[in-house]
């Protein structure tokens, strides 16, 4: 349950995203979310629209650490080994992506909530979520707000781009690749947004099978490693073969 020193704001969210990742979006109820914030229902009116716009502040929450992921990343250039910073990278994305998909499935069918998330719903959720984190620590009240990346911290993710929303993830992971490229620590052929797609799509599948199959199947039946860490090193020496430059 949340705490109750916490804001009232920050513990219902932090209660939507505990009640919909342990039950996802289609079985949980403002009533359980009410129940673990330790308010009463009619409180969530109080700081949010309606249910749609809780569930997508929860949504926005998760996606912050895919963000600081990211964010990871892009200060990795040249560091460690292309390899290293994209098993880490891919370890946190399966884990991501394993705690969005109960998020997603309703989400896929509402054209509100893919309108918000196409204009960057999450990145300005959070933006205006660290705004009053900011006002909060102005008016006389204790504590710093939250570090870009943290719960309610301002996205970590790279600023602007040509790309918003969900295609950010892959457009960051590009960038990241491409300076790799000019550093001439991949090939000069690598198609860097293929092996994004194909890095992130095969975090995003692990993520499925063991969502739905468990993870004894996806080790016996589709021969993959349980978990994270190992298949995301082994991905990403699949992903990386032949793009790699000789040392």
């Amino acid at each position: 349950m949340a705490t109750r020193t916490e804001p009232m704001r920050d513990r219902i969210l932090a209660a939507a995203v505990t009640v919909i990742r342990s039950r996802g979006i289609v079985a949980a109820t403002t009533k359980e979310i009410a129940r673990t914030a330790g308010v009463s229902e009619g409180s969530l009116y109080n700081h949010f629209a309606n249910k749609t716009a809780l569930f997508a502040a929860a949504l926005a929450e998760v996606t912050g650490t895919a963000r600081t992921a990211m964010a990871e990343l892009a200060g990795s250039v040249g560091q460690n080994s292309v390899e290293e910073n994209l098993t880490r990278l891919a370890t946190e994305m399966v884990r991501f992506y394993g705690e969005l998909l109960p998020m997603t499935g309703p989400v896929l069918a509402d054209p509100e909530l893919i309108a918000w998330l196409r204009s960057d719903g999450p990145g300005k959720a959070q933006n205006a979520t660290a705004a009053k984190s900011r006002a909060w620590t102005k008016g006389g009240h204790t504590g710093e707000p939250p570090p870009p990346g943290a719960p309610g911290g301002p996205p970590a993710g790279p600023p602007g781009g040509p790309a918003a929303g969900p295609v950010m993830g892959h457009a960051a992971l590009i960038g990241y690749l491409e300076a790799e490229r000019k550093a001439g620590r991949l090939a000069d052929g690598a198609p860097s947004p293929f092996i994004a797609a194909a890095l992130l799509g095969g975090c995003q599948q692990h993520a499925f099978l063991t969502r739905l199959a468990g993870a004894d199947a996806v080790a016996a039946g589709a021969g993959l490693p349980a978990a994270p860490e190992e298949f995301a090193a082994r991905l990403v020496e699949a992903v990386l073969a032949g793009h790699l430059t000789t040392p």
